[in-house]
C-alpha cells in the first residue's frame, strides 16, 4: 500500500477565528504546522503517494504543498469546486485513488504504531481503522467492537457524563471500490460511507497504543500546542549490515536483502511499543564505488516496503558513506559519521530529543560496540545466528 490520502477541506468553525481564513491543518502545533507532523509519519512510514483532498482556503494549502520537501514522495493537491464533506471529497477524488490506500484526518494524529491495522485488512473487511483509547469518550462517540469486527458507532454524549473507552483515531486502510456505493454529493466518510459498511459488517478495528493529538476545538488545540508527546521516548538504534540483514560484503542489491531471524519481528515489537527505532550504517561501500547513495536508498526503501507489510517500520536511516581510502573524492575523508565514532548517535540525540538513558545499540561488530561505550550508551553484539526477538527482554529501557 504506497498512497496516503490526507482530509484537509474542513472549515474548522469550532476554533472561531483561527480558521476563519486559514486550514485547521496549517495550524501550528509544537513550531510548525500540524499537517508537517502527520506528513513526518507518512515518511517514516514508507509511503510513496500523497494526495491532499482540499476545499476551505485551499490557496493556503497549496502554497504550503509548493514549499514542502517532498523529495521522499509525490505530493498533489485535490481542491473541491464547493464543500463535499469527508466522504465526498473521496469521490470527488476517485480517479486519483489507488485500489487500496491509508486515509487521515488532517486535524488529528496518533503517536503510535497505527500501520497494524493493515493485518486486519482482508478480502472480507473493506474499512480496517485505528482505535485509541480516551478517558473521556463524550465528545466522540464510543466504537463497539466484537473480536475485531466493528459492530457500531454508539453517539456521542450530550450529557457530558465522562465515559473511557476507545474511540475511532480517524486513520484508515480503505478499500476504493466501496465509494462506488455513493454519488458525488455532500457526505460524511464516517456517517455515510462507514455506516453503510458497519451494517455489512465489512469494517475491522485495531486497537493501538500512543498519544493521541485532536485539534478540533480551540480546548483540545491548547492542549496539543503545549504538549511535547514525543518527549522522553525511548530508542533502539541498529547495525544493518550482518543485523537486521545478511551481510553478502557491500551489500546493495535489492535481491540480496535477507531479513535475518526475528528482526522484522522485533523491529514490530518495538514499534507496538511506543520505542523509536533508527538505523546507523557504516556505507564505504559508497567512498570505495561499489555502488551509489541511490542504489544505497533504494535498498533502504525495500526494507520500509517490507517492513510496511508486517506492520512495522524504521523512524530513520542514519549512514555513513565515508572512507579515508575511498576512490570517489566526494567522499574520501575522514568523517566523524564513521563508527566507531559517534557522529551519527549524535545526530539521532539531537534531532529527536532522546536522553543516553534512554537508548540502546545492537550491532555485530566490535566497532558497533565500542561506538556504544564511546557514547556512553548500553550495547549489545549480535551473533549473526541467534533470533533477534532474544534481545527483546534485555534492551527493556
Amino acid at each position: 500500500m504506497k498512497q496516503c490520502v490526507i482530509l484537509v477541506g474542513g472549515k474548522g468553525s469550532r476554533l472561531g477565528d483561527i480558521t476563519k481564513n486559514f486550514p485547521k491543518p496549517l495550524v501550528s502545533v509544537n513550531t510548525k504546522p500540524f499537517l508537517e507532523h502527520l506528513l513526518s509519519y507518512v515518511k517514516k512510514f514508507g509511503f510513496t503517494k500523497v494526495l491532499l483532498l482540499a476545499c476551505h482556503a485551499n490557496s493556503e494549502i497549496e502554497k504550503f504543498s509548493q514549499g514542502y520537501d517532498n523529495s521522499n514522495f509525490s505530493l498533489e493537491v485535490i481542491i473541491e469546486k464547493e464543500p463535499l464533506g469527508t466522504g465526498g471529497a473521496l469521490i470527488n477524488a476517485y480517479n486519483k485513488l489507488e485500489n487500496e490506500f491509508f486515509l487521515l484526518n488532517g486535524d488529528s494524529l496518533l503517536d503510535g504504531n497505527w500501520l497494524s491495522i493493515i493485518k486486519n485488512f482482508n478480502d472480507n473487511i473493506d474499512i480496517s481503522i485505528a482505535l485509541t483509547k480516551v478517558d473521556d469518550c463524550s465528545r466522540y462517540g464510543k466504537v463497539k467492537i466484537n473480536g475485531k469486527l466493528v459492530e457500531k458507532f454508539e453517539e456521542k454524549n450530550i450529557n457530558d457524563i465522562k465515559i473511557p473507552g476507545y474511540i475511532n483515531a480517524g486513520i484508515y486502510c480503505v478499500r476504493k471500490n466501496i465509494l462506488k456505493n455513493f454519488e458525488l454529493k455532500n457526505l460524511s466518510f464516517e456517517k455515510d460511507i462507514m455506516k453503510y459498511s458497519v451494517q455489512n459488517k465489512r469494517v475491522s478495528g485495531e486497537k493501538i497504543s500512543g498519544y493521541f493529538i485532536d485539534i478540533g476545538t480551540k480546548k483540545t488545540l491548547a492542549e496539543a500546542q503545549l504538549t511535547q508527546w514525543e518527549k522522553n521516548k525511548k530508542a533502539v538504534i541498529f547495525d544493518r549490515d550482518g543485523t537486521l540483514n545478511e551481510d553478502n560484503g557491500y551489500t546493495y542489491k535489492i535481491n540480496d536483502l535477507i531479513w535475518k531471524p526475528g528482526a522484522k519481528e522485533l523491529i514490530k515489537t518495538l514499534n507496538d511499543k511506543n520505542y523509536y527505532v533508527f538505523v546507523a550504517t557504516n556505507q564505504s561501500g559508497i567512498a570505495r564505488g561499489k555502488y551509489t547513495e541511490d542504489e544505497m536508498h533504494a535498498f533502504h526503501n525495500a526494507m520500509r516496503n517490507d517492513l510496511k507489510e508486517y506492520g512495522a517500520y524504521i523512524d530513520k536511516f542514519y549512514y555513513c558513506p565515508y572512507h579515508k581510502d575511498g576512490v570517489k573524492l566526494e567522499y574520501t575523508k575522514e568523517s566523524n559519521d564513521r563508527k566507531p565514532k559517534t557522529g551519527m548517535l549524535d545526530k539521532i540525540t539531537k534531532e529527536w530529543g532522546l536522553s543516553k538513558d534512554n537508548l540502546v545499540f545492537i550491532g555485530d561488530r566490535d566497532i558497533d560496540m565500542d561506538c556504544a561505550k564511546n557514547f556512553n550508551i548500553r550495547g549489545y553484539k549480535y551473533n549473526h545466528n541467534d533470533n533477534l526477538m532474544d534481545f527483546y527482554d534485555k534492551i527493556s529501557l
